[in-house]
């Protein structure tokens, strides 16, 4: 299957200065469009929210928590309450993966999110190929 081949870590694009501290970078694999990857890299601020994220920076610590959402990530439901999905420390990284099926009105098709984020005063291209995740939360259901 195309879906099981697809990539979760990709190259960043370039950052822009001055660096920002906070990286989020979103790879998106989906079925309607023969699992052709998408992604996006932002970087948010703290105490900003950024798709099902939200960030919030003490000192030297970011905590990263996460809100389930039926339009955003599909079925089936993996409760909908925001929760610390994990606390990354200056130059840490973590992955968060969640898959879904989502109806339209002519089918369902499958979508898989795979998102490295990172806590890093330094820029790499290759940060999430190269450094082993402190974390990994894997929120994927097996669906057929």
């Amino acid at each position: 299957m195309k879906r099981n081949a697809v990539p979760h870590k990709l190259l960043l694009p370039d950052a822009p200065q001055p660096l920002p501290h906070i990286f989020a970078h979103k790879v998106i694999a989906e079925e309607l469009n023969d699992f052709q990857l998408k992604q996006t890299t932002l970087f948010p601020e703290p105490a900003q929210q950024y798709w099902s994220f939200q960030f919030q920076q003490q000192a030297d610590q970011l905590e990263i928590l996460f809100t389930f959402s039926w339009s955003e990530h599909g079925a089936p439901d993996r409760g909908s309450y925001s929760r610390l999905l994990f606390s990354l420390k200056q130059n840490q990284t973590g992955v968060f993966s969640i898959n879904g099926r989502f109806s339209s009105y002519d089918d369902q098709y499958y979508a898989l999110h795979s998102v490295n984020l990172g806590f890093v005063d330094r820029f790499q291209d290759n940060l999430f190929l190269t450094q082993t995740p402190e974390h990994n939360v894997d929120l994927r259901a097996p669906l057929f």
